[in-house]
């Protein structure tokens, strides 16, 4: 096989589907490619025609998606020798991009896994409410859970949606539909774009240090001492129409991740 067929056969598996915004599904792709390990740390991406070809867009749309994923810090250029994926390791959590939890843990070599608590339609409460853009007491899917890394808890989160999501494909989807899908697939985020057909674009997020305390200990059943640093974050999740579609309240073991941020000039 030669190098052409190569690239091909790669980057073919992410082709794009149809839509408005093929720069940002473009880079989105890329962006999967370098998370799962397809394209190592270091490694140098194709060239802008070989990346056309063998992703089905326009060489404008090529260059347009690399520079995005180089302002994130995932891509650096050298003039005259080529693009190459940058080598910051991505288990330093980057707060300017908004991936799955899952492929950020297995991108670092780690097994990701999920400790399933509780799932259950409950009424939107006014904070929810004014979140997610419904009337109050509208019926939201609630999730509880304990996210891992090689059996280690590393996030516990709370993660809200509409109930009339789970009512958006061919037939209604039952709370343990959700279970069996959550358990196989860990990633909350592809459960949503593969079963519920509901592409999160992008996601605003508010953060602050916490201590423990024993209520939030007791919500989760943590094995941790009263007190211990959290980071707490909130996060809204958008679709492509930019509407509201996923509350989520996460709260992170501080000395199992590290957050950075990429600060472009």
């Amino acid at each position: 096989m030669n190098q052409s067929q190569s690239v091909n056969d790669l980057f073919s598996q992410y082709l794009p589907p149809l839509a408005e915004n093929l720069v940002v599904l473009t880079a989105n792709r890329i962006r999967n490619m370098i998370t799962n390990g397809s394209l190592a740390p270091g490694s140098r991406l194709p060239n802008e025609h070989e990346l056309s070809e063998a992703m089905g867009v326009s060489r404008g749309t090529i260059r347009a998606a690399l520079n995005l994923l180089q302002q994130q810090g995932l891509l650096w250029r050298r003039q005259g020798v080529g693009t190459f994926i940058s080598e910051v390791p991505l288990l330093e959590n980057r707060l300017d991009l908004n991936f799955s939890y899952t492929a950020l843990i297995r991108s670092m070599g780690h097994q990701p896994g999920c400790k399933l608590l509780d799932i259950r339609v409950i009424p939107a409460d006014e904070l929810s409410a004014n979140r997610l853009q419904v009337e109050e007491s509208t019926p939201l899917v609630c999730i509880r859970r304990i996210r891992t890394a090689d059996e280690r808890p590393v996030v516990a989160s709370l993660d809200s949606f509409p109930q009339s999501l789970l009512y958006q494909g061919m037939r209604k989807m039952e709370l343990e539909d959700l279970r069996r899908l959550l358990s196989e697939k860990i990633s909350l985020y592809q459960v949503f774009e593969e079963d519920l057909h509901q592409t999160i674009d992008y996601g605003i997020t508010r953060l602050r240090p916490i201590a423990a305390d024993a209520q939030l200990i007791k919500q989760f059943a943590l094995d941790i001492p009263r007190g211990s640093v959290m980071l707490y974050m909130e996060q809204l999740d958008f679709d492509r129409n930019r509407q509201p579609i996923l509350f989520s309240h996460e709260y992170h073991l501080a000395e199992h991740t590290t957050f950075t941020i990429y600060r472009r000039r």
